[in-house]
């Protein structure tokens, strides 16, 4: 037994911090561009 054993809950955190933060900074950029253009095709609705 490991000293920092997690249930599945804690499993599912953890996994769903390191896809947070396993992102590059170039990406934040690309991901703000992509929601500026959707942003835009919605108000233009």
């Amino acid at each position: 037994m490991g000293k920092y054993q997690l249930d599945y809950k804690g499993q599912a955190q953890v996994t769903r911090f390191h896809e947070k933060h396993s992102q590059g900074k170039s990406d934040k950029k690309s991901r703000i561009q992509a929601l500026k253009e959707q942003f835009l095709t919605k108000k233009g609705k």
